[in-house]
């Protein structure tokens, strides 16, 4: 398993974590007042594969240093991304956001 952390806009961070931190992040983020809240989930492999999502589900999606943006249509879709995003399937993720 490689490096990963997650963190949010606030300042909070965490390593080495697992899909229950994600969880706990969207639940977070839905309650929060912040209309710019976020928070971006790192998995380091031979580079660094990060995904950001705000409160109004939109994705900022960053592998081999480019950037793409996508708008989830639901949070089952955004967890969904982690989900991928924590297995390193970094091809479907890809294939997803075409």
């Amino acid at each position: 398993m490689n490096d990963n952390y997650i963190q949010y806009a606030g300042g909070y961070n965490k390593d080495n974590i697992d899909f229950t931190d994600i969880e706990k992040a969207i639940i977070e983020i839905q309650e929060t007042d912040d209309e710019h809240g976020a928070f971006w989930v790192s998995v380091i492999t031979d580079d660094e594969n990060v995904i950001e999502c705000d409160k109004e589900l939109n994705l900022a999606i960053v592998f081999d240093g480019n950037q793409s943006n996508y708008k989830a249509n639901d949070w089952l879709e955004v967890k969904e991304f982690y989900k991928l995003l924590l297995a390193e399937n970094f091809h479907e993720i890809k294939q997803k956001i075409k």
